[in-house]
């Protein structure tokens, strides 16, 4: 699946029902560690998943004061983690 296909529908969830759906992460998560992977061998990043990217990590920092403590948390540390994956293709 598309990484952005897969960042729209977790977004989705989590700014329309402020659910973090912790499948639809761990596959972006997953699409996302395979990605930075492609990327550093071919030695650039596509726009479009530049963009997904800044437009993830946007929504994950700006937080919201609708989420309850633990969607919060899992948020705050996503967006960490996200930023840990990017951070391999240095």
């Amino acid at each position: 699946m598309e990484l952005s296909k897969l960042t729209d529908n977790f977004l989705i969830k989590l700014r329309t029902e402020n659910t973090f759906s912790t499948a639809d992460y761990e596959k972006l998560k997953s699409v996302l560690i395979d990605k930075v992977a492609e990327w550093k061998s071919a030695g650039s990043v596509p726009v479009k998943d530049v963009l997904d990217i800044v437009f993830l990590i946007d929504h994950l920092a700006g937080g919201s004061r609708f989420f309850d403590e633990e969607t919060t948390i899992k948020v705050e540390d996503a967006c960490l983690e996200i930023e840990n994956i990017i951070e391999n293709l240095i």
